[in-house]
């Protein structure tokens, strides 16, 4: 628990944070910047938010990170949100769902199996008035309470490369049985030019995952026969509708920025826009990426009648 020396602190470096995001956004090229108005929407939830009571260090000074610049704004323009659709949302980052949420007249349904996830999305979205019905609930992803070809569109943001074992080839299966034929099933994952498997010495989202040599399963980097192997082989009568990479152009970046954002947390991420901007590009293919990089990937389920 911290100490109120530590939130004195904190409080008094509070001006400095914001001296220093509002520095490196207006040095970003917007110009260039994927899903700007995701963070924009971000930072003015966040002072509706202080107003009644809640304070968001996350919405105030980092609401979209790194490469969810660049997947916000690709699930967004591909999902294209129609009044009344039921959308279901795989556990994506919360900003997400509250956007859309926020600007569309359709069902919305946000699902998380962690509960401190959940209890931090459901008490800010109760302070939130939406055109949306928007509903959060603790359900496990494997196991979906819905009918068969129920909802017109599903998404999930960088969550499946999480789930342990064939978790990602299981909830995939599960996600089209969810589906409505010709609606559409949005997804982005990590990427790289070889398959490869993360651990960590902390279990990051309380989900019992294996161990190994001491750490913890992280996530998935997928390469294109994983991606053949593990995610589409799971589903049948499909057409890709669209597919984007996006990645840094230093193969140093993302290993070097990681540790900073670890040691230094907001201080490092308020510069998220401004990297994006700089060290980061599409990419045509897998095989081209300089290190990690995420893919975006629209699929359509094909009415087979």
């Amino acid at each position: 628990m911290k100490t109120f020396q530590d939130n004195f602190i904190t409080a008094l470096q509070l001006p400095f944070l914001f001296i220093k995001k509002f520095y490196f956004w207006h040095k970003t090229n917007k110009g260039s910047l994927p899903g700007k108005e995701f963070a924009k929407y971000g930072f003015s939830l966040a002072k509706k938010l202080v107003l009644k009571g809640n304070f968001s260090p996350k919405l105030l000074f980092n609401p979209v990170s790194i490469v969810r610049y660049f997947e916000f704004e690709y699930v967004h323009k591909n999902l294209s949100v129609k009044k009344n659709e039921k959308i279901l949302d795989v556990s994506s980052p919360y900003l997400f769902g509250f956007y859309i949420a926020n600007k569309h007249s359709v069902d919305y349904n946000y699902i998380n199996p962690d509960k401190e996830d959940l209890t931090n999305v459901l008490s800010l979205s109760k302070r939130i008035s939406f055109k949306a019905k928007y509903s959060a609930e603790k359900i496990d992803a494997l196991n979906l309470p819905f009918e068969d070809n129920f909802f017109n569109k599903v998404h999930s943001i960088s969550v499946i490369e999480h789930i342990k074992d064939d978790g990602d080839s299981a909830v995939l299966k599960e996600m089209w049985r969810v589906l409505k034929p010709e609606g559409l099933l949005v997804l982005t994952f990590p990427v790289k030019k070889e398959y490869e498997v993360e651990y960590k010495y902390k279990d990051e989202y309380n989900q019992d995952v294996e161990r190994k040599s001491g750490k913890y399963f992280f996530q998935r980097i997928y390469d294109g026969q994983k991606i053949r192997e593990r995610l589409l082989s799971s589903i049948d009568n499909f057409e890709i509708i669209s597919k984007e990479i996006f990645g840094s152009t230093n193969r140093d970046f993302y290993n070097e920025y990681k540790q900073r954002w670890i040691k230094y947390s907001y201080w490092e991420t308020v510069k998220d826009p401004y990297y994006i901007t700089k060290y980061f590009t599409h990419y045509s293919d897998i095989t081209d990426l300089a290190d990690i990089g995420v893919m975006g990937l629209t699929i359509k389920k094909i009415n087979e009648y």
